[in-house]
């Protein structure tokens, strides 16, 4: 007898069908020589710690702490003691197992967990697929894997939940004895929380620059005024007198530049794109998208694995597709058909969408090519449509425009005006409400292209304007934003040679980011309004108190990286968790020292000594780093915002010490234009900018 696992009871009914098994039992369905079971979701965890230690039960104190297992021991839950018992039978008398749970990281540690818990030592084989599909689950039973080759899988999975028990555990417990209130803090949910804090306050401390356009009119087209280095003028007076110089004088056109621009199809989804996107359009959460997308995985068949990381296909899939796009449903037919139309005339689809060196343990989601059966809900409707729309596009041709750019010359002064038409839509058309109408041309352009401009010809200016501009803030996190710069932590390193390892390094996964922002809101250190996800006092006052460490994007983005060295099998599971405990030994002494600040930043850590006095040590203000030894008169100071740019620990670490910084990007000067720059310390200890 064969058992198959499955994680959800769903899946199991699924499986169940395709194998024969019709026969109901009490916790698995039996037929044809299979008895498919199931979990739901996890069975069994890390026990608590009073079952490993007695030492840690009862009141929390820093007398337990830390609390590092000399083995970590599993625990049923309660409420699934039944359903395990009846899985640990099977098992325990069957002849074959097969771990049919959740092709990912998370699914596999479910399936090993269980397996461990039953004692079983059975050997078991994997089903591994991407889809739903009767025919995928049949192609996948037909082509079962060693469960052995996905160990390094199951390390993986294992050591990320032995690191969060030990880091968030006793991280939890320490801050919340030294400070008498519950503050929970996790591996990743505490650098995220310091993200949307940063942003925040980088809000909060910005600083509005002005800066301002001159604008010419002539036949009802708008130019503006530009130099080598860009249109924008710092100072109101210089832009009034440009004016001035200029006022009643006529124009000559010097330069009518065409050229086409091509833009090939969007990428095809992983699921942070569609999470994000789903954001932008509708509103829906990064767990209110996930839970759609799960939904039309499991319950409908209608696409495939949604919590992947890649946004490419397999290049075994290619013959695949044409039956997908003959199966889109009715409304989007007529875009399919010209995709296999465009198809069957030669066109290959290249490396932006079919490309194996870039597939994760999941190609992209995509349709399955399973009709749609019934009707929808709007929500699984608008999701699925997306999906569909995206598949759909990636075989249409590009999106060309005409780019026209007219240079007016005034007394010598250049302006420019630039405008662009579709002469191609392409691929755009999927996009349109009506994908047999012209696409739209913004007046401006319509303007342009009516002006029908002529080198050399002159041309009377109508009106000179001079148009006060201020540059903005960055925008508050949204679910969209803030998973988009989880995944792409590395960005947000200011180290360039770090930045560079973690390129493709996030904080958690796909499976695990929506329910760290679901977590954050429950544990009420941010709150939403509207789309934005904003701070909590208690939130920032976390964050300006924790030990920056466990707040740090760069530590937790490379320990994300060694647990894929782990599933890679280019790393042991065990140095990495002798890691991770002497971090957590590092950390606790530090916290039970550790002072929270009712005004929200704390001063207990210092960041270096003073590079001005050189006896003070330097500590976190409101919105400056300042000298310890300011009531005897020490001046220094180093503000947390510099030309719209916060200054990290990191950094600011750095320049205390070095007297300058690393290159830093993403300043913005008073005339609203972005640079990167190192910041050094002058003679009387100000701040300046040293550029590369």
């Amino acid at each position: 007898m064969k058992v198959i696992l499955a994680e959800k009871p769903s899946v199991a009914r699924d499986i169940a069908r395709v194998v024969g098994a019709s026969q109901k039992r009490n916790g698995w369905l039996e037929g044809a020589g299979y008895q498919v079971t199931w979990a739901f979701g996890h069975l069994v965890g890390i026990a608590e710690p009073s079952v490993m230690n007695e030492r840690w039960g009862g009141k929390w104190s820093f007398a337990q702490l830390p609390m590092i297992p000399e083995a970590f021991q599993l625990a049923t839950y309660p409420k699934s003691l039944d359903q395990f018992n009846t899985i640990s039978r099977l098992f325990n008398g069957c002849d074959e197992i097969i771990n049919a749970t959740d092709a990912g990281r998370e699914g596999e540690l479910i399936f090993r967990w269980i397996y461990r818990r039953c004692g079983c030592q059975k050997p078991f084989k994997r089903l591994w697929i991407s889809d739903l599909t009767d025919e995928s689950i049949r192609d996948g039973l037909g082509s079962l894997h060693p469960g052995a080759s996905f160990n390094p899988l199951g390390t993986s999975a294992q050591c990320r939940a032995f690191a969060d028990w030990l880091v968030g555990l006793n991280a939890t417990r320490a801050y919340s004895v030294r400070h008498g209130q519950l503050y929970t803090v996790g591996r990743v949910q505490t650098p995220t929380l310091a993200l949307i804090v940063n942003r925040y306050e980088l809000i909060q401390g910005f600083q509005k620059f002005y800066y301002y356009e001159l604008h010419a009119q002539t036949r009802q087209v708008d130019f503006r005024w530009e130099d080598k280095d860009g249109y924008k003028i710092d100072a109101k007076e210089r832009s009034e007198a440009l004016k001035k110089k200029l006022d009643g004088k006529p124009g000559v056109i010097t330069g009518i530049k065409k050229s086409k621009r091509k833009t090939g199809p969007l990428p095809l989804y992983d699921l942070t794109l569609l999470q994000k996107e789903c954001n932008d359009k509708f509103g829906y959460t990064a767990k209110e998208t996930l839970d759609l997308a799960q939904n039309l995985y499991e319950q409908h068949k209608l696409i495939s694995y949604p919590r992947t990381e890649s946004r490419h296909l397999s290049e075994k899939m290619r013959p695949q597709l044409p039956a997908i796009l003959k199966n889109a449903p009715e409304a989007l037919q007529p875009l399919a058909q010209e995709s296999l139309q465009y198809l069957s005339s030669g066109h290959v689809l290249g490396k932006n969408y079919i490309d194996d060196k870039k597939l994760t343990d999941h190609h992209a989601i995509i349709p399955t090519g399973k009709k749609q059966q019934g009707i929808l809900s709007d929500k699984l409707s608008q999701v699925y449509l997306l999906i569909q729309k995206r598949f759909i596009s990636i075989f249409h041709p590009d999106f060309v425009e005409e780019v026209t750019e007219v240079i007016l010359d005034i007394d010598g002064e250049c302006f420019k005006c630039k405008g662009a038409r579709a002469v191609e839509v392409g691929w755009r058309r999927v996009y349109q409400k009506d994908p047999q109408a012209p696409y739209p041309v913004r007046p401006e352009v319509q303007a342009l292209l009516e002006a029908k401009f002529k080198k050399g010809e002159t041309c009377p200016i109508d009106a000179l304007d001079v148009q006060e501009k201020e540059t903005a803030p960055p925008k508050l996190y949204t679910d969209g934003t803030l998973l988009n710069a989880m995944r792409y932590i590395g960005r947000q390193v200011d180290d360039s040679s770090l930045a560079a390892r973690l390129k493709d390094q996030g904080l958690g996964t796909q499976a695990t980011r929506a329910s760290v922002i679901e977590r954050l809101l429950k544990s009420e250190y941010i709150f939403r309004k509207g789309k934005s996800l904003i701070p909590t006092e208690k939130g920032i006052r976390l964050v300006h108190t924790v030990v920056s460490d466990l707040k740090s994007p760069e530590l937790t983005a490379q320990w994300e990286q060694k647990l894929a060295a782990i599933q890679d099998g280019k790393l042991k599971g065990l140095d990495f968790m002798q890691e991770i405990e002497a971090f957590t030994k590092k950390i606790v002494p530090i916290i039970q020292t550790s002072r929270m600040s009712q005004s929200g930043y704390s001063k207990k850590d210092s960041l270096g000594v003073c590079p001005q006095c050189k006896k003070g040590q330097i500590l976190e203000g409101r919105k400056a780093y300042y000298c310890a030894q300011y009531r005897e008169g020490c001046p220094f100071v180093l503000w947390w915002t510099i030309a719209g740019k916060k200054i990290s620990h990191a950094q600011a670490r750095k320049i205390f010490k070095d007297g300058k910084s690393d290159l830093i990007k993403g300043f913005t000067s008073k005339a609203g234009k972005p640079f990167d720059a190192r910041i050094t310390l002058d003679k009387e200890y100000k701040t300046k900018f040293c550029f590369e």
